[in-house]
């Protein structure tokens, strides 16, 4: 197949390289250069046309099968490494929840054993004062309360895994995205510029015709 393409390149290049060559540097400045220049074209195009012939049906060939390869890794390739990633997500979302979930179940247990001490302390203070141990229940109640360190349970992760945060983008609301986060839909621009030729108007934009020769086919 390479010595196909070879060869037909080289073909392809004594056809077009010299008419190209001078087409490219061509200019047109007068009335003289603006008919020479439909010469060029028509030259071109006539050589086109007798290239087509040749190329057009194994560029058909090539995209086709190009197409069926693409559609192929993307089936047993690009779609699996999707799952894969979508599974990843998934798992990631789970494990943030949870490991915030205990992380909140461990401080309301600590915020209980907490309050479980200052209560034994206060009850303590009490009896003291009751005795008539004023001076103790004072330093008693003067006395820090001692910290409650409660162990976060975490769920592992598998090993030689690591997982990291990967944040992206999603927009919700459209009209509300700040401009200097939009670019121009030049495809919907083009096409009213089509429908509306010279009355065209859109703040930020130059409407401009520059030409298209159609020619007759014989």
């Amino acid at each position: 197949m390479s010595n196909e393409l070879s060869v037909m390149e080289q073909k392809a290049e004594q056809e077009m390289s010299a008419i190209m060559v001078k087409a490219s540097a061509f200019v047109v400045n007068n009335e003289e250069t603006y008919v020479a220049a439909d010469q060029i074209i028509t030259e071109v195009r006539g050589k086109v046309k007798m290239l087509e012939v040749e190329l057009g049906p194994p560029k058909e060939a090539a995209t086709k099968a190009w197409k069926a390869m693409v559609a192929l890794y993307k089936k047993y390739i690009d779609d699996p490494l999707e799952a894969c990633k979508t599974l990843d997500r998934k798992r990631y979302a789970w494990k943030r929840a949870e490991d915030n979930r205990r992380a909140e179940e461990a401080e309301a247990i600590r915020r209980a054993e907490q309050k479980r001490i200052a209560d034994e302390k206060l009850a303590l203070a009490a009896r003291m004062e009751e005795a008539g141990m004023k001076e103790q229940a004072a330093a008693v109640l003067d006395a820090p309360l001692a910290s409650v360190v409660v162990e976060i349970p975490k769920v592992e992760k598998p090993e030689g895994q690591a997982q990291i945060e990967n944040w992206q983008a999603r927009v919700v609301d459209a009209d509300a995205v700040p401009r200097t986060f939009c670019s121009p839909d030049m495809v919907k621009l083009g096409r009213y510029a089509k429908l509306m030729k010279g009355k065209a108007s859109v703040a930020g934009v130059v409407f401009e015709d520059v030409g298209t020769v159609r020619r007759r086919t014989a």
